[in-house]
């Protein structure tokens, strides 16, 4: 599939960027999101561009390690729950 050329506006600047097409809109609400997080911390008086970038960079990843570390205990308790119908089922099976 093709790429797509885009711009998008991120701390008052201009990025081109090459997208699949089935990305695009990701992308932009990614970029939407990180000005709405800027903006909030230019409200909380957190006024250097970098400083904020770097906030929002740390709080993003925060964010992922949470959620993978979450998925990582589902997969635990689904594997758990598998273990013990198998252990249930197979008697049953077999006899």
């Amino acid at each position: 599939m093709e790429e797509l050329p885009i711009r998008v506006k991120i701390a008052d600047r201009f990025y081109k960027l090459a997208v699949e097409p089935d990305s695009e809109a990701i992308v932009r609400e990614a970029a939407k999101l990180i000005q709405e997080e800027l903006k909030q911390y230019r409200e909380k008086g957190l006024t250097d561009t970098q400083e904020a970038l770097a906030m929002i960079a740390f709080d993003c990843l925060v964010t992922k390690l949470r959620g993978e570390r979450q998925m990582q205990r589902l997969q635990q308790m689904v594997f758990d729950k598998i273990t013990q119908l198998d252990q249930v089922i197979t008697p049953v099976v077999t006899t």
